[in-house]
């Protein structure tokens, strides 16, 4: 989008936002490109987070061309457009790169499902949902569909029996559907216009609750049911039970469908420091300022994952020991919220650190370059509990500290 106004070769629009290198623009600027709501943070205080002084930028880890490289190397070589480190509720390190500033939404992916989990997660703690009750309870359209006799702890786990795969890993894999009821990518014959339709036209296979069969249409159908039972707009209930009492620094956006449907699973365009926030907040079992947001046990049962088979197909059956509960990931010890095009959120709780990356890699789904993330963030995590046990500042491999909290 050089120019003006840009030429046609340079310009990105439905046919090629998600697509390497427009998406280094697009996933910054969302909202020029697809219809968006407002998330508003209200005018409550805004949740401030204090700065440390860190040589984080020195930490080294082994990269996924498996030299062990610093994490300034990384940062200044990568697809990684905005990255923070949060240590006892602190901001340790903050980087921007790419054109991205404090202020800049960028768009959360899949991290989007664990934002909508903390809004579910403030529903049921004021009785207004309950995970055992039936799916048809709320949207009675759907019986007959794939979310017919399926409870809404099988939407938050990803458990539906859907015939639709949200197949990451076959060959003749029919996400575009996905895309286009989102509103994502433009119209295709044959294919639903919007996310209720296409809700309408799921069928079973199988039996609920028997593997995860990660799929985008669970947490859409959960923004849905919170607006039936909030009777209002998903992106106003979000403002209302998370954005504006957690005390978000900047408003989100969130993208809508053709009908005007929240795209709860991946639509969410957040700023750098409130996707660390978000991290903080479940750290602090569901506490923000002071005050109770979410309710801690929704938090703990979120971190109460059990063991359970991936579908073959399914997003994170590549992740070794992987678990899934709530529309969070425990990974290595660590809760976690992950989005495609290296989206993520990490959260240790021994460590009492919260990792944040947004990005825009080319490619959604490479195996190595999350496992670099994961490394990153285990290596994070160790220095900063190195540092609490004595009792002073995070340092790098060669033991000096260095500013760290201002943006590049």
């Amino acid at each position: 989008m050089v120019g003006h106004p840009p030429p046609p070769e340079l310009r990105v629009g439905l046919h090629n936002w998600q697509q390497a290198p427009f998406n280094r623009w697009s996933f910054r600027h969302t909202r020029q490109v697809i219809p968006t709501a407002n998330v508003s943070r209200g005018l409550r205080p805004v949740w401030e987070l204090p700065k440390v002084t860190t040589a984080l930028g020195d930490i080294r880890f082994d990269s996924a061309g498996g030299v062990e490289i610093t994490l300034a190397d990384f940062l200044n070589d990568s697809w990684t457009d905005g990255f923070i480190v949060l240590s006892n509720g602190s901001i340790a390190f903050e980087a921007y790169q790419n054109g991205m500033e404090p202020h800049s939404r960028h768009i959360a992916m899949s991290v989007s499902k664990s934002i909508t989990s903390l809004v579910v997660g403030a529903l049921v703690g004021k009785n207004l949902i309950d995970v055992n009750e039936l799916v048809t309870r709320y949207v009675p359209e759907l019986s007959g569909t794939a979310f017919d006799g399926a409870t809404i702890q099988h939407l938050l786990d990803m458990t539906v029996a859907n015939a639709w795969r949200e197949d990451y890993f076959g060959d003749t894999t029919e996400f575009w559907r996905l895309d286009v009821a989102c509103g994502w990518i433009p119209p295709r014959d044959g294919a639903a216009p919007t996310l209720f339709d296409f809700l309408k036209e799921t069928r079973q296979d199988g039996q609920h609750g028997e593997e995860i069969a990660y799929s985008s249409l669970n947490p859409d159908l959960l923004g849905l049911i919170a607006e039936r039972v909030a009777d209002a707009p998903f992106p106003a209930v979000a403002s209302r039970e998370l954005w504006a009492p957690m005390g978000a620094e900047f408003d989100a956006d969130l993208t809508v469908d053709p009908a005007g449907m929240a795209v709860a699973d991946g639509g969410y365009c957040i700023a750098l420091r409130d996707f660390a926030r978000i991290g903080q907040l479940f750290l602090n079992g569901g506490a923000a300022k002071g005050h109770q947001v979410i309710p801690a046990r929704w938090i703990d049962e979120c971190r109460s994952a059990q063991r359970r088979p991936f579908h073959r197909t399914s997003y994170g059956a590549d992740l070794p020991d992987a678990r899934y509960h709530n529309q969070w990931w425990q990974l290595d010890g660590r809760t976690c919220a992950m989005g495609i095009h290296g989206q993520m959120i990490a959260i240790d709780h021994e460590a009492q650190v919260v990792v944040a990356f947004v990005s825009s890699q080319p490619q959604p789904n490479e195996t190595h370059l999350r496992q670099e993330q994961l490394r990153i963030v285990a290596a994070v995590c160790e220095a900063a509990s190195r540092s609490n046990k004595a009792g002073g500042r995070i340092e790098g491999s060669d033991g000096l500290s260095q500013g760290g909290g201002d943006p590049k």
